[in-house]
């Protein structure tokens, strides 16, 4: 209480002296974007990554002709047990009892999940504070606040246990302010993101971490894949049958080879920590902004727009990977 108490005056002055939140509305909008993109970066590479594992499974599995079996749990259509759960439904080699387990990477991209979807929340809710245009609204988006500053602990706590700290917030509640309800509430939203802010950025640079290694794995499994996927395509064309293709054949191994090298191109120019770092660099800056209560940012603006710019970076990228797979079409004898 006494923490909440003080900040009050300063929020009052903040307010009159242009600092008002809804000076960097602007601001935690295009940190809420930036994080929305890496989190959806995040979860096409990992999916792009269970594909490509599924891929080689089947690819085994097609070379050996291994028998297979459907596991018992594809004959149950109703949840039970407590709590209620559904069997795995999967198809396996004759003799085993469970799903093939997930690979190291693919472990260790699943245990990033609450980091982005932490961080993914914790944006959303600054921005529903930015955004609450009177008393009610402004309750319930500190209430979610509230909820996201925890679930930052929380999430660091599983994903980055070692940086495990403590978030508080302070809740914008019993301010009256005499100079009108705009007043009253740009103190509270003052308050609530001042009382926030700064107390979560540990929780911030520590899930930043876990974001950024998550994001290097993809990267790097997806330049490997690229790598392989470019090589396939361009075998066709490499040949000296290459001028025996039909006119169907040598354009689709020509796009597919022109996606694989587009793709390929734009991933190894993809920077993930650089995206990370900005992210980092933008939540501090903001922090520091609400401390000093010093009105328009210069700084954080550009911090901003380059998280914003390094996050789409990223995100095209990752993009254009998933979209670059080899081509099935059947393959026709060379003609003599």
């Amino acid at each position: 209480m006494p923490a909440r108490t003080a900040l009050v005056p300063l929020c009052a002055a903040a307010v009159l002296t242009a600092c008002a939140p809804y000076v960097y509305t602007q601001e935690i909008a295009g940190f809420r974007s930036g994080v929305d993109t890496v989190a959806a970066s995040y979860e096409a590479g990992r999916q792009a990554i269970d594909t490509a594992a599924a891929q080689r499974r089947d690819a085994a599995l097609v070379a050996s002709r291994t028998r297979l079996l459907l596991l018992p749990g594809c004959d149950q259509v109703a949840a039970a047990g407590t709590p209620p759960a559904l069997p795995d439904c999967a198809i396996v080699s004759l003799g085993t009892t469970a799903p093939p387990p997930p690979d190291a990477v693919q472990r260790a991209l699943a245990g990033a999940a609450p980091a982005f979807d932490a961080l993914k929340a914790y944006a959303a809710a600054l921005s529903a504070i930015t955004a609450a245009t009177d008393d009610a609204t402004l309750n319930q988006a500190t209430q979610g606040l509230a909820t996201a500053a925890g679930g930052l602990a929380a999430a660091v706590a599983k994903a980055a246990p070692a940086s495990a700290t403590a978030t508080r917030v302070v809740t914008p509640a019993g301010i009256v302010l005499g100079q009108g309800t705009a007043l009253y509430l740009d103190a509270r939203r003052c308050l609530a993101l001042r009382g926030t802010v700064p107390a979560a950025d540990a929780a911030v640079q520590a899930l930043g971490q876990v974001a950024a290694l998550a994001l290097a794995d993809i990267r790097k499994q997806e330049l490997l894949r690229l790598g392989a996927t470019m090589r396939r395509a361009g075998e066709p064309l490499e040949q000296a049958s290459a001028g025996r293709l039909s006119l169907a054949e040598y354009r689709a191994d020509l796009a597919a080879l022109e996606s694989a090298v587009a793709a390929f191109t734009q991933m190894r120019a993809a920077d993930p920590a650089a995206a990370i770092t900005a992210m980092m660099t933008a939540h501090r800056q903001l922090a520091q902004a609400l401390l000093t209560a010093t009105g328009q940012d210069a700084a954080l603006v550009t911090v901003v727009q380059q998280f914003q710019a390094a996050a789409g970076q990223l995100g095209t990228a990752i993009a254009a990977a998933a979209a670059a797979r080899m081509p099935a079409r059947p393959q026709t004898a060379p003609r003599r």
